[in-house]
């Protein structure tokens, strides 16, 4: 009896897949290709929608509007004046927030302290947050900058607790039997653990935060990027608001992607090392 051999095709590696597969393709199902997909349909829903509804101005306008708030040079101050509050609020925020976020991450005591609190700033909307300040401290730069830190500190908490409780239980003990001084533990040990928790933190009070000062501009700033787009918004001219809101949109998407991404991916390279 004679059998017959079919022959056993070798299963190809993934280096050998990704060499088979055309460039064009490749550059097709790339993140970038899906990014600008993404864009595309968002453009493309944006002249349908504008082109439907009288109200919606379309980007042409959009761009005229953009123009003319340049040239009157109304951008420039008015961002700089955001980006001075916003600025103060984040950095009083990052402060506090790794400052507590320790001490619920190190001490039982510190976390049933401060668990509640930190659970109401969190369930608190910036809006709402926006008519307290402006309520309890009237208008200028006070309130937007309050908003700012209200908002965002809570984030900033929640990361650091999180990832000072994830440092290794066997080296605090070790520290704490060693009679190692608590300022050089959170120095040496705790702090260096917790980098990418701490980044991250900032990166969500940094997005959040943006929308508080805004907010707070727009109730109750005296000049700012809410300000300037409530005083479209009240004067019925929409293009101009919606110029506003693609500034302000366009700000904190580019820094998201081009600063703070980049600084989570430098902040866990160790992570990415060890995987």
């Amino acid at each position: 009896m004679s059998t017959t051999m079919t022959p056993v095709k070798a299963r190809r590696s993934t280096s050998e897949k990704e060499k088979a597969t055309p460039a064009w393709q490749k550059t097709l199902t790339s993140d970038r290709a899906a990014r600008v997909a993404a864009l595309l349909s968002f453009f493309l829903f944006w002249v349908v929608i504008s082109a439907l509804f009288a109200r919606v101005p379309g980007p042409v306008e959009v761009v005229q509007r953009l123009v003319d708030e340049f040239s009157r040079g109304e951008v420039f101050g008015n961002f700089g004046s955001t980006l001075y509050r916003f600025g103060v609020g984040v950095a009083l925020a990052t402060v506090v927030g790794i400052a507590v976020g320790v001490i619920m991450g190190l001490s039982q005591l510190g976390r049933a302290f401060f668990e509640s609190p930190v659970l109401v700033a969190l369930s608190i909307p910036a809006i709402i947050w926006s008519f307290l300040t402006v309520m309890w401290f009237g208008f200028g730069d006070l309130s937007p900058i309050i908003t700012t830190f209200l908002t965002s500190v809570p984030f900033v908490i929640v990361n650091v607790a999180q990832g000072v409780r994830g440092v290794s239980r066997d080296l605090r003990d070790m520290s704490t039997t060693y009679k190692v001084p608590l300022s050089r533990r959170i120095k040496d040990l705790v702090l260096p653990a917790v980098t990418g928790y701490v980044a991250a933190g900032i990166r969500f009070a940094i997005i959040i935060g943006w929308n508080g000062v805004l907010l707070a501009e727009w109730f109750g700033g005296g000049g700012g990027v809410g300000y300037r787009a409530r005083w479209w918004y009240d004067a019925n001219r929409f293009g101009g608001f919606a110029a506003w809101v693609v500034l302000f949109v366009g700000f904190i998407v580019l820094l998201d992607r081009f600063v703070l991404d980049r600084v989570i991916q430098r902040a866990f390279r160790w992570r990415d090392a060890s995987a």
